[in-house]
């Protein structure tokens, strides 16, 4: 399945929204808008993941590089992991480090 990762932003909020598998072969082009959305003064990344339908080991780090881009000042916030997704994100303990909303923040 083909992937898209499309960022938006809006006062200190950046939202990107992700549609398909996020895996190995488009895992770069995910990292690419994380580091577009790191130019931003923003205080929140919120990763809509509703159109997710995968998430790999390679998508797994992408996230981790959330974090790292980031930094500690930024409160990321997932929405609405599918199942699967959700139980990658548990597996390796995600969940402890951000917040997982059931629809994007206003």
């Amino acid at each position: 399945m083909s992937f898209t990762a499309a960022l938006s932003t809006k006062g200190d909020t950046a939202v990107i929204t992700l549609n398909g598998d996020l895996d190995d072969a488009n895992s770069a082009q995910f990292r690419d808008k994380v580091a577009e959305a790191s130019k931003h003064p923003i205080s929140r990344l919120v990763l809509d993941m509703t159109d997710l339908d995968r998430l790999s080991s390679s998508g797994l780090r992408g996230l981790a590089f959330c974090r790292e881009k980031m930094g500690g000042d930024v409160d990321i916030v997932f929405v609405s992991p599918n199942e699967d997704v959700r139980a990658a994100i548990e597996g390796v303990g995600f969940q402890l480090s951000v917040t997982i909303a059931d629809s994007v923040p206003q």
